[in-house]
């Protein structure tokens, strides 16, 4: 859903039709950014970002004068959809900050950081990048050698990414299945929950490499 159909959302038009009064209107300009950046948290970690790095800008971070809790509150939408930055890592540095100089302070953003959105957002930039090289190179070889020339590299290249794909995630079964023949021949029972783990991180490590791959390959 669009952060501009949050029920809680009116914009300046709405605001302006149910006849808000100065003052109503500040304190909703207010909430209305924390809806779209909540929103974009979610969405699009790049527009995320931005709205970081322009929040702290306005108030010149590191200075005594930003806001503690809103600061904290950005961080931890930042670490529960697992994105990172510079500046979200200065924000996390001033977190240690504040936990060393106030005793029994408890943050609002200690929860742990989201990896797996982290891998899937990482992922996601790396396709969009390697689609967009691979459009160009398309492009300019329907231009050097015609359509069907391009086209024919086009599924060529798509079937060797199929099997290159097919036949990592074999080698990464394997991979699991000799950890938990290796445990079990030990006396121990496999942990499901550690070779989900260990699968997933080995996924993520096969679609890395076959990305970059493709990004670099001529």
């Amino acid at each position: 859903m669009a952060y501009y159909r949050d029920p809680n959302y009116y914009s300046e038009a709405d605001m302006k039709k149910q006849g808000f009064s100065e003052d109503a209107k500040a304190e909703q300009r207010v909430s209305n950014w924390y809806i779209r950046i909540g929103h974009y948290a979610k969405t699009n970690c790049v527009q995320f970002r931005k709205m970081v790095e322009h929040w702290a800008e306005s108030f010149q971070f590191p200075s005594p004068g930003v806001p503690t809790m809103t600061m904290l509150h950005l961080l931890r939408l930042a670490r529960e959809n697992g994105i990172c930055s510079d500046t979200l890592r200065d924000f996390a540095r001033a977190e240690e900050d504040l936990l060393e100089r106030i005793p029994g302070f408890v943050s609002p953003a200690a929860v742990p950081f989201n990896t797996e959105k982290k891998n899937e957002l990482c992922l996601a930039a790396l396709k969009a990048r390697a689609e967009r090289r691979e459009k160009k190179m398309y492009a300019e070889l329907s231009k050097t050698s015609g359509r069907a020339a391009a086209a024919q590299r086009r599924s060529s290249d798509k079937a060797a990414w199929n099997e290159a794909v097919k036949k990592g995630r074999a080698e990464n079964e394997a991979k699991i299945a000799t950890t938990r023949n290796k445990l079990e021949a030990l006396g121990y029972q496999a942990d499901p929950v550690a070779l989900q783990r260990n699968a997933d991180k080995l996924e993520f490590e096969l679609m890395l490499d076959h990305y970059i791959q493709r990004i670099d390959r001529k």
